[in-house]
This record gives structure tokens, C-alpha cells and sequence, in this order.
């Protein structure tokens, strides 16, 4: 890949280890001569305020690729901070399971050192988007890196949609929401809600219901180049539509949200050689209950 010669620095969570890790990109950087710049929520973090930008619209013009310094929700929100652009998406992973951040603050200024070379890889996730439509005109674009849900907010009442995929009526669901995810979101909120694990060069959108009325309205995996058209069917709890937990918007009864693979996100970096099965064992722990020796890869 080309040499990245300048970074952008986004951090939104204030702890030390975040602290530690800002201060240590710092070092890096006047060490290697690489200059970083950061997001303008980090100016008290940052001992020179000549490396903090006044905006996020600078921030962008004076970096060739993020540093994401957190976990996957700060991740995903430097994604859209980028307006899912060309910009490449470095993940250093300071939070909790981390499936999108592929840098360990262990290796951080060695992996640093690569980036700044051109060594790394790009890896490809599929992006959705929803339109919404009320009373027959579009109001609102969203797009989302991991998922799109419809959610109850402000009462405890349980909300009622309709679901088509394509033409093709599929159920109204009463639930406390619903959501379509994107394969990089099957392991987020889909799988928190009991929807299945899907790995991501598979091209599908997911329909998760969030904690259904009917327990057998279960999650399905749906073909992407058919939309996912959702329709808020009577009288509801007030209900908030989110792009990937970042981008909301309120909705009415008889609005209409429809959601559609819109193409691939190629920027997100890769510096470890291991496969999707690895995080997967790696974050959520499978094998570690068998006796070392009991389980060999074939």
C-alpha cells in the first residue's frame, strides 16, 4: 500500500489507558518525524495545542489516514467521521472486545512504524443504507457501517413494524425493535439481540427482532441486492431510527425505512495476518474450556 505520511488522532473516551496511548503516539511521532494531528475533543489530552485541530473538517484535510484510539464505538464513529471516504481507518483497540480495531497498544508504535511505511493491507466490509420516507418524500439518508435498527425509546411499550425483503411481505413484528445488520455487524447488536454470526465476505443483510412479542419470530439472513423495506404500522412508542448507534433520527407512524447494501468499505486497515476464525476464538473465547492438547487445528 502507499506510505501514510500523516495521521489524524480520534478519541472520544477519557480513561488513562487512553491517556497513556495518546501520549505514547505523541512520542512516536516527534521520535519519527510523522506528524499527527488530533480530533478537537483531545485538546485538554494534549500537552502542544499546535497538534490539535480546531475542526473535524480539518482534522480530514491534514491527514491521510485515522487512528481510531478505543474500541469498536469509537471505531465506527471515525468511519462516519470520515464520511466513508478513500481515507484509510487505523483501529488501536483500548476498549472492551474490539472485532474492528486490529491494533494492541503492545505493538502500537512498531505497527505505527509500518503503517508509515506502506505495510499493511485493507480490508473489505459491505456498507448499508437507509432512506427514509414520509409521506411519500425522502427526509433522510443514513448509512451504516455495522447496522441500521428501529428502537423504542422514552416508554416502556412494545413497538409494531412491517417487513418486506424485496416484494415479498415477510411479518409484522412486535418487538422492542428491530434491526438490519450488515455481516461486520452480526458479532454488535445483531448478536446481542440472538442473531447469528456471519462472516464478512458473505453479502447479506440480517433481520434481527429485538426481544420479539412471538417467540418464534426469529432472525433471518436475507439476500442483499433484494432492499429490506420497513414500515412503522400503527400507533407505536416513540421510536428513534440509528445508524450504527451514531447517526438518529425520530420516527412517525407511516414512515417508511428502507435499507439497501449500498457498496464495500476497502480502507479499514489490516496489519495481522489472522483469519476472521482467530478473532472469533481470540474475543469471544471459544476453545479455552478444553484441556490444552485436547483440540488441534487439522
Amino acid at each position: 500500500m502507499k506510505p501514510v505520511t500523516s495521521f489524524g488522532i480520534v478519541a472520544f473516551k477519557k480513561s488513562d489507558k487512553v491517556r497513556f496511548t495518546l501520549d505514547r503516539i505523541l512520542a512516536w511521532s516527534e521520535q519519527s518525524g510523522k506528524p499527527v494531528f488530533f480530533h478537537p475533543a483531545l485538546a485538554s489530552y494534549i500537552r502542544n495545542a499546535a497538534y490539535v485541530c480546531a475542526t473535524e473538517a480539518e482534522l480530514l484535510v491534514k491527514s491521510e489516514a485515522l487512528v481510531s484510539v478505543g474500541g469498536d464505538g469509537t471505531f465506527l464513529s471515525t468511519v462516519h467521521l470520515s464520511h466513508f471516504s478513500g481515507k484509510p481507518v487505523i483501529g488501536v483497540n483500548t476498549g472492551g472486545l474490539g472485532f474492528l480495531t486490529d491494533i494492541g497498544p503492545e505493538t502500537l508504535e512498531q505497527d505505527l512504524d509500518r503503517i508509515a511505511q506502506g505495510d499493511f493491507t485493507t480490508f473489505v466490509r459491505m456498507l448499508l443504507e437507509a432512506r427514509v420516507l414520509r409521506d411519500g418524500a425522502e427526509i433522510k439518508v443514513m448509512r451504516a457501517l455495522n447496522d441500521i435498527f428501529i428502537n423504542r425509546c422514552d416508554k416502556p411499550k412494545l413497538m409494531s413494524v412491517k417487513a418486506w425483503s424485496g416484494d415479498q411481505y415477510i411479518s409484522e413484528f412486535v418487538a422492542d425493535g428491530l434491526i438490519v445488520a450488515s455481516p461486520s455487524g452480526s458479532t454488535a447488536y445483531s448478536l446481542a439481540a440472538g442473531g447469528p454470526i456471519v462472516h464478512p465476505r458473505v453479502k447479506a443483510l440480517l433481520l434481527t427482532p429485538i426481544c420479539p412479542h412471538s417467540l418464534t419470530e426469529r432472525p433471518l439472513i436475507l439476500p442483499c441486492d433484494l432492499p429490506v423495506r420497513i414500515l412503522m404500522s400503527q400507533d407505536n412508542a416513540e421510536m428513534v431510527l440509528s445508524a450504527d448507534g451514531i447517526d438518529n433520527m425520530r420516527l412517525k407512524t407511516g414512515d417508511e425505512v428502507i435499507v439497501t447494501y449500498c457498496g464495500d468499505q476497502t480502507n479499514l486497515v489490516q496489519l495481522s495476518g489472522r483469519s476472521y476464525f482467530d478473532l472469533l476464538r481470540s474475543k469471544l473465547g471459544w476453545g479455552k474450556d478444553h484441556k490444552a492438547g485436547e483440540v488441534t487445528d487439522a
